[in-house]
């Protein structure tokens, strides 16, 4: 049986990393095979080097997808966090993961992921260091998903919330999944 691909999208800071470590750790001590696909660090592994530009943003999202098919056969979970800005990936993902692919909006508000700013990037684009940084460049603004299964505000919940809320939805989706068979 194939596994399931859990993709958390939202801004830089919102706690989609965080969030999805958290998950990775309750799957697995539920005894769940998961593996975690971080953006970044899929960026950084990538031999060919993409920049910021809408089009390296989208090739690393379909890069990402790729991953998905290829984890979804050895794993009950794969846990994504990336930006994923553009609908036009998330319904790629979407398209080629169907019905194993469950979208989580992980919305938190511009002004809250800038204050956190845990990599120091909202910083850097202030002072001109970074060019396009995903919701603050008008060439790279983030697309609201119009059609996630769930949505997470990280403005309200903690982290231990926030897994519990998403633990339960999946629960409830894999339910109907079994249900349609």
């Amino acid at each position: 049986m194939m596994g399931n691909v859990l993709w958390l999208t939202g801004l830089s800071g919102s706690g989609k990393s965080t969030l999805a470590e958290s998950i990775l750790t309750k799957l697995v001590e539920n005894g769940s095979t998961a593996t975690l696909i971080d953006g970044d660090r899929v960026r950084d592994a990538r031999e060919k080097r993409l920049g910021f530009s809408r089009y390296d943003i989208e090739q690393n999202g379909f890069h990402v997808v790729q991953l998905c098919e290829k984890e979804i056969i050895t794993n009950d979970y794969v846990i994504v966090a990336v930006i994923t800005p553009f609908e036009t990936v998330r319904k790629e993902a979407r398209a080629r993961l169907e019905p194993r692919y469950f979208e989580i909006f992980v919305s938190t508000s511009l002004d809250i992921c800038q204050s956190r700013d845990t990599k120091g990037l909202y910083r850097k684009a202030e002072l001109g260091e970074i060019e396009n940084l995903v919701g603050v460049s008008p060439d790279v603004l983030f697309e609201v998903p119009g059609s996630a299964d769930i949505t997470i505000d990280t403005n309200e919940a903690t982290v231990e919330e926030g897994a519990e809320i998403l633990l339960s939805s999946i629960g409830k989706w894999l339910h109907g999944q079994e249900s349609e068979r």
